[in-house]
């Protein structure tokens, strides 16, 4: 017992599940040969496929985002800004938000 909690049971408790796949064949000696060429693990290998894909959609998400607020702004006088104009505003409200910052100490 450490500090009041019990581990003597945590061995047996898993914090890695399995599931198998359906490949194709040819995809599965393919994969097998990377992973192997790799100096990885199967599973490796499967888990940086998920990351990356949870990563592709998220930066997909982000430029159906981008797109929306493109679309948005079209009709209005922002549309008309360059991206010079842009810089200048955005450094002219970060330099205020410091000054009015640095004023509330």
């Amino acid at each position: 017992m450490v500090s009041g909690v019990d581990l003597s049971n945590t061995q047996n408790m898993k914090t890695i599940k399995s599931f198998s796949v359906s490949l194709p064949t040819k995809e599965l000696r393919e994969m097998e040969r990377r992973a192997k060429q790799e100096k990885r693990t199967m599973s490796e290998l499967v888990r940086e496929l998920y990351r990356r894909y949870v990563s592709d959609a998220a930066r997909q998400e982000f430029g159906r985002a981008v797109a929306a607020l493109r679309d948005e702004a079209a009709g209005t006088v922002a549309s008309r800004l360059t991206m010079r104009q842009i810089d200048a505003e955005i450094t002219a409200t970060r330099r205020s938000r410091r000054h009015s910052v640095k004023s509330a100490r």
